[in-house]
């Protein structure tokens, strides 16, 4: 086990969600693509950003984007 990364308990939308992110697609790309709305992707992102305890969307993105998903 990696012991750099912290573990996080995402859905697997929310990897899903998370790898989009990465690629640095807007909420309404990522909503056309899963062929969800913008709203929903919202609330996964707002879920995400609690489970890493993230003060704000700098530290938000910081973290995405240091996290290797298993994907």
């Amino acid at each position: 086990m990696n012991t750099d990364q912290p573990t996080w308990d995402f859905t697997s939308r929310e990897l899903q969600i998370i790898s989009y992110i990465q690629r640095s697609n807007s909420t309404k790309e990522i909503a056309e693509s899963l062929n969800l709305s913008a709203f929903t992707i919202k609330k996964h992102r707002e879920n995400i950003a609690r489970k890493i305890g993230s003060s704000g969307k700098s530290d938000f993105r910081k973290a995405i984007f240091q996290y290797k998903s298993s994907l």
